[in-house]
Formats: structure tokens, sequence, C-alpha cells
């Protein structure tokens, strides 16, 4: 059985610590998870969100193996063990990583945002919202890109990820 939408913002909202809700930032870091950030925001009166872009970087040995991931910030989180098990380059991982940035992510950003960066992080308590975590990676890469940016001042970045599982 799998968990709902409804009983996922069920568990969040028993679980979550209602003072971070003050000057909240909800980020939603793919697109599944877009309706479950607004139904958090809604059910705490909240409204302020925003996407934070991130996609995988493959390996060039086997194209189904994430190897790591790029963010719109242009961070990186890169998984060693595999770039020395499959023998990749730091060139290759940084080419690929660029390769990415322009033909997925500013599209994307064009697509959500008309091209605009990501709304202000700064001074805000952020609410990383990943549906359907699988090895982490991306939520990894989410909380590098908002304690690295510079528009982040808070020490603290808090991040909840609901798997949907089969009981």
């Amino acid at each position: 059985m799998k968990l709902s939408t409804e009983e996922i913002i069920y568990q969040l909202n028993n679980i979550i610590d209602k003072t971070i809700f003050n000057n909240l930032l909800i980020l939603s870091i793919n697109e599944r998870s877009i309706f479950l950030s607004r139904e958090i925001g809604l059910k705490n009166s909240f409204v302020e969100g925003d996407m934070l872009f991130i996609e995988p970087i493959f390996s060039p040995v086997n194209k189904e193996t994430v190897i790591g991931a790029v963010s719109e910030f242009r961070e990186l989180v890169i998984i060693d063990e595999l770039k020395n098990a499959f023998d990749i380059t730091d060139d290759y991982i940084y080419n690929e990583a660029n390769r990415i940035y322009e033909e997925k992510i500013i599209p994307k950003m064009h697509k959500f945002r008309l091209g605009e960066s990501i709304i202000s992080i700064e001074n805000k308590n952020i609410l990383l919202v990943d549906l359907g975590s699988n090895t982490a990676l991306t939520l990894l890469c989410a909380i590098k890109s908002c304690i690295n940016s510079k528009r982040f001042k808070n020490k603290c970045c808090r991040a909840f990820y609901f798997k949907r599982i089969s009981r």
C-alpha cells in the first residue's frame, strides 16, 4: 500500500516544528512535489513557495547510472565512488553539468518563471520538499545549493522527504 498525498501531508504536519512556518519559503525540488508543497503551504496558511531546479548527471559508461546532480545555482553533488569506479574525469563531469544547465535547467527556468531567478531565500527558513527521493542525491544538491547560495544567510536548512513506500 502506498501513502497517499493526504497521508504524507498529515504526517508531515504532525512531525514538523511549527515555528519554522514563520518567515518560511517552501521549495519543491522536483516537479512531482509541486502539489505536495502547495498543499503543505495552504494547510499552514502559507503561500510563498518556488521550485529549485535540479537535474541528474549520468555516467558516460552506463547511461542509466546517475553519478551526480547539478542545481540552478550550478552547485554539484558527485558520487565519488561511482566516478572512481567508472574512471570518469572531472572534465567530463563539469562539461556535462554545464551542458545540462544550459539545455535543461535554463529552459525550465524560462518555462516556470519566465527566465527569472529563484525567489529570494535571504534570511528565510527553507522547507525542501522532494516527493519520491530514492538516493537523496537531489535533496543533497538542494541543501548544498541553499547553504552555499549568497542569498542564504541562515545557518540551518531543514529538509524533510517522504518516499512513497509499499507496505
